[in-house]
């Protein structure tokens, strides 16, 4: 049903005339081919079919077109809402682990980074969540100015971010170490407010299990967190035989 309403709906004004046109071309002919099988009607039946056609079902046409249309942006307005973060405009986690993994597995290899913004609370404590949303919104566009089109980006919750890097990503911990240094944010009422970030990374192959990497990305991250943060940590085998570190 999706898909026909896709092909039905009007993209631009020009469209919606050719598709009404080809409607009322296709109905002319229905009722031409059968008025020709009861009564053996000439080929000048199509002409009069036709007009009949465009004089009593151009109205029709054009509201079903219409209406078609409207749905076909709701459904978009819709899937938008259901898949973007309001804040940040990024992908919401929904979003981000339907692009990168099929069911509960990856679709293809490449490296997992989950991002927690430093200390954010003390930035709502003491400037309130107003200056708190204008730093997460930063946060984002500082995180889309590193990120390529091929990668996916999305916050995940709360001050949490997460980037997938698909393929070998050679250039997946430099990207890291650069995230990792943070960004400023310059507000009259506030003034500078520098912010650093967190990262646990891993790297995974194509049909691994979501929940590991997911999971062995974020014991990753309360490693960088425990080290004093501003820093990067990648999983490894033994950083899961460690006792589960207590961010400082």
């Amino acid at each position: 049903m999706d898909r026909l309403v896709k092909i039905i709906a009007p993209r631009n004004a020009i469209d919606f005339v050719c598709k009404a046109l080809v409607f009322l071309f296709v109905i002319s002919l229905m009722n031409w081919a059968r008025d020709y099988g009861k009564s053996g009607a000439d080929h000048n039946g199509f002409m009069y079919n036709l007009r009949d056609a465009a004089i009593v079902g151009t109205p029709f046409i054009l509201l079903s077109l219409a209406l078609v249309g409207h749905l076909a942006r709701l459904q978009a307005k819709l899937l938008r809402l259901a898949t973007t973060d309001m804040l940040t405009n990024l992908p919401n986690r929904r979003a981000f682990l339907d692009d990168i993994a099929g069911g509960d597995q990856l679709r293809a290899r490449g490296a997992l980074l989950m991002i927690d913004l430093d200390h954010f609370k003390r930035i709502n404590d003491s400037y309130g969540h107003h200056v708190g949303d204008i730093c997460l919104r930063a946060a984002a566009d500082f995180l889309r100015e590193h990120v390529t089109s091929h990668m996916s980006c999305a916050r995940l919750g709360g001050e949490e971010f997460g980037i997938f890097v698909p393929g070998d990503a050679p250039n997946s911990a430099a990207l890291a170490g650069r995230l990792a240094h943070g960004l400023q944010v310059d507000l009259p009422q506030t003034g500078l407010i520098e912010m650093t970030m967190s990262i646990g990374m891993t790297e995974g192959d194509a049909g691994q299990g979501l929940g590991v990497v997911m999971a062995r990305a974020d014991r990753a991250l309360y490693v960088a967190k425990a080290q004093g943060r501003a820093q990067v940590a990648t999983w490894s085998p033994q950083i899961e035989r460690q006792p589960f570190p207590k961010a400082g």
